[in-house]
């Protein structure tokens, strides 16, 4: 996959009335970059179904990946799996490998005892559902929809059971450290930008006094030469006294 990209829709009144602190969003941008994946959107939806399939059915046909995570387990307001089924078009079908898996976890951390029939219903996913991954653990994923649970710990285990899927490409970066304002040189990066259009061109202000630089110019493309041949048309129009210094990851 040349541009492998992908949307994160969070799922959860409890992030929307601010009971909970989302954590996965600002991993998995960090984990989906390093992995050579460009992320498209996060979105936060509430326990809706129509929520959320509306948003599954936008992203889903614009991402080669849509992550959902939470509203995956056993109570009322776990709707994220039938959501998903509902978008897609699928019927809700139990998967007997998934509901022997949830049997095992559950006796494990109960004495041997037998899950009710509320804890099996997380077998229940939309028909066509791969199980990916760890067997005693697994990743749903059905289409281009991988399913995550919310807790961040079990979220990112079961994301890096499908990590392997997703490489692609690495993003190669170049950053400039500047001693003055942005008014100073936005004509010059505005003309860079243009000029170059297959990189991607940000300029980050620094309002913290323990900083060293004013602003943190970066350049950034899957394409090492193109980086390079940008970063030296800014760099010829700046003044040296300017630049602080200038890093590369450029492979």
């Amino acid at each position: 996959m040349i541009d492998p990209s992908a949307a994160l829709l969070v799922v959860g009144n409890e992030v929307l009335s601010a009971k909970v602190r989302d954590e996965n969003g600002p991993w998995a941008a960090r984990r989906l970059r390093e992995l050579g994946v460009r992320l498209l959107a996060i979105h936060v939806v509430a326990d809706e179904a129509l929520d959320i399939g509306a948003a599954v059915n936008a992203e889903r046909r614009r991402a080669s990946w849509v992550f959902t995570s939470g509203g995956v387990g056993p109570t009322h307001d776990d709707i994220t799996v039938s959501a998903v089924a509902a978008a897609l078009g699928r019927p809700l079908v139990r998967l007997a490998p998934l509901e022997m898996a949830i049997r095992e976890i559950h006796r494990r951390h109960h004495g041997g005892a037998e899950p009710p029939e509320v804890a099996l219903r997380m077998a229940d996913v939309p028909e066509g559902t791969r199980l990916l991954g760890d067997p005693t653990f697994p990743t749903l994923a059905v289409e281009n929809v991988v399913m995550l649970p919310g807790p961040p710990r079990f979220f990112r285990y079961q994301f890096e059971q499908v990590a392997p899927f997703l490489t692609g490409p690495p993003f190669r970066l170049a950053t400039v450290f500047l001693a003055v304002g942005e008014e100073r040189f936005a004509a010059v990066l505005a003309a860079m930008a243009k000029a170059h259009p297959g990189v991607e061109v940000g300029s980050y202000p620094q309002f913290d006094e323990v900083t060293d630089h004013r602003v943190r110019v970066t350049v950034e493309s899957r394409d090492a030469g193109a980086v390079r041949a940008a970063l030296r048309a800014l760099l010829a129009e700046l003044p040296r006294e300017w630049v602080i210094r200038v890093e590369e990851n450029l492979g």
